[in-house]
């Protein structure tokens, strides 16, 4: 991930070079192509792009026989990552024509050599040929303020070969399920092609950033993210759908009196999260203890902090006496059926909560909330599935499937195992804010 961050860095301050004078590349020479399919499909593409030239963004206009309304008509992109987000497609009319203006836009190139292909462009759902048109070419990466002012020049419209316009890229698309997180937004494709580059534009509110990003595979595996810098970031699409998730929290600098927590430790922004919330304190004063494995009654007493600290009767467990800090949480835990100790009587407040144990609580909490808890993983990849308890089966479905936890390096689930207080604050940190808390 490091290695990611150096090369978003480093490819930000490359781009800012050319944010001094974005001067387009020139249209001499170009030629807009069109090459009608079997199936009637129009499709468009540029050549004679000079070579050595790497396009960012293109503003292509054309100009169509006939008078149809924005609805009718469309340039569909062959590469579903090239578009200028908020600069919508502009329909104009003079003369018995239409005119369709399109912006394209990526950071990363969208040539292939001297030739490139732009998509289908149709008219009441049926493939049409342009009778004129001009293209402006953007040969830099600045690309944030879209491509709108370019000027472009009056190209040829030629009809192409199948050698020199390559067939669309029909190739089976995944979805992207993205749900809107609290405090921001995010825009992204809503499906992609195995090995295509996807990008994610991240647009935090006043006053918040992002806390983090994560995808996740069908089988709820992380995917991994370049951060491109200016809140846009990149994921190569796997063989199967995806799911995207993120986390805005307050861009105030909440001060943290940790001294083994810092700016540059991946748990970060959850522990800002959590503590700033008080739902987590620090084991003493100055320490965090990031790396101590939680304790059952650590987490209860996480949820009854969230509730507002109501008052409960004494707690039914032996091993829980009155006064200490963790008797009214486990009480209230109990009465509300998030926890049912371990049969004896006994709850074991100082044991190490394991992970299964964990998204049980977290589970039946969300249950009392009223939450959606609809979200299902098939879990049968891991290997140790069979470690899991019976009263685990249906919250570890949900916790994988809604990408509060995931499978450990090895590809295993680890239900017996233990979770740290870092990765506790970040698992809580997701479900409060899936959750709108």
């Amino acid at each position: 991930m490091k290695k990611c961050k150096k090369l978003g860095a480093l490819l930000l301050c490359w781009a800012c070079l050319f944010s001094v004078l974005p001067l387009p590349a020139s249209a001499a020479g170009l030629s807009l192509t069109y090459r009608q399919t079997a199936q009637g499909a129009v499709v468009l593409g540029l050549s004679g792009l000079e070579s050595g030239k790497t396009i960012y963004g293109v503003q292509l206009e054309v100009t169509l026989a006939g008078s149809y309304e924005a609805s009718q008509v469309s340039l569909t992109p062959a590469d579903p990552l090239a578009y200028s987000p908020g600069h919508a497609a502009a329909v104009t009319h003079s003369q018995g024509q239409t005119t369709l203006t399109v912006y394209l836009a990526s950071p990363l190139a969208l040539n292939s050599g001297s030739a490139l292909t732009l998509g289908g462009l149709s008219a009441n759902g049926m493939g049409v040929i342009p009778e004129r048109a001009k293209v402006a070419l953007l040969d830099s990466q600045d690309i944030a303020g879209g491509v709108e002012n370019l000027s472009p020049a009056e190209v040829p419209v030629v009809q192409s070969t199948d050698s020199e316009s390559p067939d669309l890229p029909f190739g089976e698309s995944h979805p992207i399920t993205a749900p809107q997180a609290p405090h921001g937004s995010y825009q992204v494709l809503q499906a992609a092609r195995e090995n295509q580059v996807v990008t994610v534009y991240v647009q935090p509110e006043a006053g918040y950033k992002l806390g983090s990003l994560l995808v996740t595979d069908s089988k709820g595996q992380p995917v991994a993210i370049l951060d491109m810098g200016s809140g846009q970031y990149t994921f190569r699409m796997p063989g199967s759908a995806v799911k995207l998730e993120a986390i805005f929290v307050t861009a105030g600098n909440v001060y943290l009196p940790f001294t083994d927590v810092k700016e540059k430790d991946w748990f970060y922004a959850s522990v800002q999260y959590v503590y700033d919330r008080g739902m987590m304190q620090g084991m003493d004063e100055t320490h965090f203890s990031p790396g101590v494995a939680t304790s059952r009654a650590m987490i209860v007493t996480i949820l009854h902090r969230l509730e507002g600290s109501p008052a409960a009767d004494s707690s039914k467990f032996t091993d829980v006496p009155a006064g200490q800090w963790y008797t009214q949480p486990v009480a209230w835990a109990a009465a509300n059926k998030l926890v049912e100790g371990y049969g004896d009587g006994r709850f074991g407040p100082t044991h190490i909560i394991t992970r299964e144990q964990f998204v049980t609580i977290l589970h039946r909490y969300a249950v009392m909330k009223g939450y959606d808890v609809s979200d299902w993983a098939d879990l049968s990849r891991f290997p140790d599935i069979k470690k899991l308890a019976s009263f685990a089966e249906s919250p570890m479905h949900w916790a994988v499937g809604c990408g509060l936890i995931n499978g450990m390096d090895d590809g295993t689930l680890a239900p017996k195992g233990s979770a740290t207080r870092a990765q506790a604050a970040a698992i809580l940190t997701r479900f409060c804010e899936r959750n709108g808390m």
